[in-house]
């Protein structure tokens, strides 16, 4: 076996390794979720097997770019490329918005700190800011690992997910925030 492509050419194998790391974060996802939304192959590109990622040129025809990059690479390639895909196919249920002492860092405003529950399980943070002409969200999921943590032990954790310093939220707010530990089930 090529030392390259160590589960051989079907992208299937590597997508199956990338599923095994996403189910530890995403464990209601399933395989198909991502499946079906895959642009990341294994092709022969002038004579020689590349990992691939495939783009619509301007016929609208899928056109195979190689990726710069290993086996571990590739497989990081393809679990990034999806979480977003594995949050959309996961509606939020319910939520509480974490209210922060410090909404103002520099020259970017906190808008939303809120933590949410999902319908198929899971939590997640998701944090807006901007300043007067620029602005983004983001979402980061909560691994399923910190939330079996003592309530002390899961808030160092999530504090390294979701650093204070990004963010405005600090430990403090998180410990003050009226119903948030029950919420999270601790």
């Amino acid at each position: 076996m090529d030392k390259k492509f160590p589960y051989g050419y079907d992208v299937n194998a590597y997508i199956d390794k990338a599923f095994e790391q996403l189910k530890a974060d995403f464990p209601w996802a399933t395989r198909e979720m991502i499946a079906e939304h895959t642009y990341y192959g294994i092709a022969k590109v002038e004579d020689e097997y590349q990992y691939v990622a495939y783009w619509s040129n301007s016929e609208g025809k899928l056109e195979p770019y190689p990726q710069k990059t290993d086996c571990e690479g590739f497989i990081k390639k393809l679990v990034e490329g999806h979480e977003w895909e594995l949050e959309r196919a996961n509606p939020v249920k319910e939520s509480i918005d974490v209210p922060a002492t410090n909404t103002y860092s520099s020259d970017w405003y906190l808008e939303t700190y809120r933590i949410r529950k999902h319908e198929l399980g899971g939590y997640s943070a998701y944090v807006q800011a901007g300043n007067r002409s620029a602005g983004g969200s983001r979402t980061f999921f909560i691994p399923v690992s910190y939330l079996k943590l003592p309530w002390e032990e899961f808030l160092d954790k999530y504090l390294d997910l979701v650093s204070p310093g990004s963010f405005y939220v600090s430990r403090n707010d998180l410990e003050n925030c009226p119903g948030l530990k029950e919420f999270l089930g601790f």
